[in-house]
């Protein structure tokens, strides 16, 4: 199942400091759903925000996959931390990034079978923002109308990505309705390679009072995957 490119844009700003919450997705691709996202949000004095995906049911028993990782950031959303590890075919990927006012220390470590290959670098630090504190700092945005002003950091590069077509609209998923922010981002620049590649616009439906996000539809190399709240 295509779920990495998912979680790029799913952690997003829920409520308020010191308090936990989680969030679950259903992902479908084709009107099938084939697996879960859950998102774990910690807002003490640091945001801690963890996310893990896996493939469900047959698709499990076919291709068995799993996602972990997490993000730690303060209040102003100014990234600290990110980890990111991917499992799937005997393939083992694993991000870990540091972030200070300055630099950024760059790992990737690449584990098939017995090899592994790590690649490290420290990178100047172009206000980048980490993928998941890049989702969060997204929906804040989206949701103020306030222009995107950070990069992307992912794979050691750095990504300019603005949102467009932002409106209100009301949306109703399992009988249920939502008044929702409704944008558009158009991430295709952004290297990710293979089917997850992603191949044009991404919309998204964020909840008007309760800054959550409800629907996303993302058109990747592979076809079209929608992801809803359960």
């Amino acid at each position: 199942m295509k779920l990495r490119s998912l979680f790029f844009i799913l952690i997003f700003l829920s409520f308020s400091y010191g308090e936990t919450r989680k969030d679950c997705y259903a992902v479908k691709y084709f009107f099938i759903t084939v697996g879960k996202i859950c998102i774990l949000y910690n807002f003490e004095e640091r945001l801690k925000v963890e996310a893990k995906a896996e493939t469900t049911g047959i698709f499990k028993i076919l291709k068995n996959i799993r996602y972990s990782g997490y993000s730690i950031s303060d209040k102003k959303l100014s990234p600290k931390e990110f980890y990111f590890k991917r499992e799937e075919k005997g393939l083992i990927e694993i991000h870990r990034y540091k972030f200070s006012k300055e630099w950024v220390d760059y790992h990737k470590t690449i584990i098939i079978g017995a090899d592994e290959k790590t690649e490290s670098k420290k990178i100047k630090n172009k206000n980048y923002i980490d993928p998941f504190t890049a989702s969060l700092y997204y929906y804040r945005q989206i949701r103020s109308g306030n222009p995107i002003k950070k990069s992307v950091f992912f794979g050691g590069k750095g990504y300019f990505v603005p949102y467009f077509k932002r409106k209100i609209e009301n949306l109703k998923i399992n009988n249920r309705s939502y008044e929702c922010y409704y944008a558009e981002i158009n991430p295709i620049k952004i290297k990710v390679g293979g089917i997850l590649q992603p191949a044009g616009v991404w919309k998204l439906w964020i909840e008007k009072n309760e800054n959550r996000l409800i629907k996303g539809v993302f058109k990747i190399k592979a076809g079209e995957v929608v992801i809803e709240i359960k």
